[in-house]
């Protein structure tokens, strides 16, 4: 794979966001441009739109391809995008940027993706409209009765308690929120219509936090029809994600370039797992692979003609609460050994958690996981381009699967591995970085590629299964409590460096045994390309909006040529 400049605007400053694409992007050979992160949306602040203009203007006559999030260029940013009052037309004012850049260079391949605006289903304002911390939930509720009472499946007793939910939620606030989704649907419809008059070579209308009813599901069925009216099925996937997006976008770049599309072989964990809808989905994991193959012209295939596996460690019943793994798996002992500030705390947070789910699918009899590691071992030792989606809860990696992987010889020769968020942020995550990998052993990589794969495999596997599904929940039940703060993974206040240093120690230490274990001394190649790691190791940690949910970190790699 040769060089090529990508540059991308992307969705905010979160690490999925930014250092991802850049690692993602040094492991295809690409060299990735990036306006500064202080241009980018936050929860409180929205992104210099008038700054990103002038960056895309600027560096897009450098670049072969560029990558775009509507949203960002638009609104200012992914949480901008729900918060807005911006019109229609000042919106696609900012966007028509891009029809400058298509028509000045056409021979450039421009790609985008914009996101459906999510309903989120609990009274949480720090990513939506001030009135969500009272009355998102009933909005949320709303949205989804009346969805179903559209599609006719709603009962009486439904109707009922559609008509009581209009009368406790302020007309204004369903009025606001309703003309704030009908402009963004515009917005999306046209980004269609762009689409499929040639403006964008291909584009992605990534559903955010998806169920299975509501109105953006309503949104969702009307986008779909008129794609099909319109014939632009071939340059328009619709499927449920968002922080994934510009990865999976950069893996089709990367995958169009060297004329390959992925046949795909799925192995799930369970008998059922294939079937059982995510929390955040509205469909079987299996049609979220199809979904996820539809910008990378891809399909789903047998195990004797498949480019790439993918190990799909899916739910057997229903998908558990991640974070809450860590608090189930206490012993009484190591429940009774624990400060009284954090007993006291731990007892308020099982109190409002979702345990009973999460422990079902815990201790589940339906997903075999020695089974699936002993297969995934064979697989790997047969130089199958293996990859690892851990999506049995939401929002960290299986604690379980995570201490077999951790234990498993061939680690390193993992292609991917990811299990971060919802079941469609992890999936488009390791189906990408997948693709890359495969494109490393078809046609070879320098050294550096190879180097950024591996910090690449390494980053996921210490955030998604060591911090997600371990670490954080224990800081957050052993520390938070000793500062005066609830057991919560978001924003700690005026703590956050205190707790960003707390996570920094236990990373680096869990990061460091890891990586002597499975890493040091691996040989990782492509084609007659190859290096053996000497050293791995985890730098410049931080969190990027002051919580625990999610965190930046670069991985330093070690190695020599082989």
């Amino acid at each position: 794979m040769s060089n090529s400049i990508v540059g991308v605007i992307p969705l905010d400053d979160r690490s999925v966001n930014y250092e991802c694409l850049q690692m993602l992007g040094e492991a295809a050979g690409f060299d990735v441009l990036l306006p500064p992160k202080a241009w980018l949306g936050t929860p409180w602040r929205a992104g210099d739109t008038a700054q990103l203009q002038g960056w895309l203007l600027e560096h897009a006559p450098l670049a072969d391809a560029l990558i775009v999030a509507i949203d960002t260029l638009g609104y200012g940013g992914l949480v901008n995008s729900r918060r807005s009052t911006d019109s229609t037309d000042t919106v696609l004012e900012r966007l028509a940027y891009l029809r400058t850049v298509q028509q000045r260079q056409p021979q450039t391949t421009l790609l985008a993706f914009n996101v459906l605006m999510r309903i989120t289903r609990g009274n949480d304002a720090e990513e939506e409209k001030a009135y969500w911390a009272d009355y998102g939930a009933r909005i949320f509720r709303l949205s989804y009765l009346e969805d179903r009472a559209a599609m006719a499946v709603g009962s009486n007793a439904e109707a009922d308690e559609i008509a009581a939910l209009r009368r406790t939620i302020p007309p204004e606030l369903i009025e606001d929120f309703l003309a704030g989704r009908a402009r963004n649907h515009a917005v999306n419809r046209t980004m269609i219509d762009w689409a499929a008059s040639g403006v964008f070579d291909y584009l992605v209308v990534a559903q955010d936090d998806t169920v299975d009813y509501g109105w953006n599901i309503a949104e969702a069925r009307r986008l779909r029809r008129y794609i099909n009216e319109i014939g632009a099925a071939g340059r328009v996937s619709i499927y449920p994600g968002a922080d994934e997006t510009a990865m999976l976008l950069l893996a089709r770049y990367a995958a169009q370039r060297a004329g390959f599309t992925p046949r795909v072989r799925l192995r799930t964990s369970g008998s059922t797992s294939d079937q059982v809808i995510t929390a955040y989905e509205d469909r079987p994991m299996t049609e979220m692979v199809k979904a996820h193959l539809g910008p990378l012209g891809g399909s789903v295939a047998s195990e004797h003609d498949a480019d790439i596996t993918l190990y799909i460690n899916a739910p057997a019943e229903v998908q558990g609460n991640g974070p809450e793994q860590w608090t189930l798996a206490l012993t009484d002992a190591q429940l009774a050994a624990l400060p009284a500030a954090s007993q006291h705390a731990l007892a308020a947070y099982r109190h409002h958690s979702s345990g009973a789910t999460t422990l079902r699918e815990m201790f589940t009899v339906r997903r075999d996981l020695p089974e699936f590691i002993r297969s995934l071992t064979h697989d790997i030792g047969a130089e199958q381009t293996c990859a690892v989606v851990d999506v049995a809860f939401v929002n960290a990696g299986d604690l379980a699967l995570g201490e077999l992987l951790e234990r498993m010889p061939g680690l390193s020769q993992l292609a991917a591995y990811g299990g971060w968020n919802t079941a469609g942020n992890t999936l488009g995550c390791v189906l990408s970085h997948a693709v890359i990998r495969h494109l490393q052993v078809l046609h070879g990589a320098t050294p550096e590629a190879l180097a950024a794969h591996v910090r690449f495999l390494f980053l996921r596997l210490v955030e998604d299964d060591l911090f997600m599904a371990k670490l954080r929940t224990q800081i957050a039940v052993e520390a938070l409590p000793a500062l005066d703060l609830p057991i919560t993974l978001g924003s700690v206040g005026d703590h956050a460096e205190t707790v960003r240093q707390i996570v920094e120690h236990r990373l680096r230490e869990a990061a460091a045994r890891l990586a002597q274990e499975r890493f040091v001394g691996q040989r990782v190649a492509a084609a007659t390309t190859a290096i053996v790691l000497d050293a791995l190791a985890v730098t410049a940690v931080e969190l990027p909006w002051g919580r625990l949910f999610d965190l930046t970190m670069d991985i330093e790699a070690h190695y020599a040529t082989a």
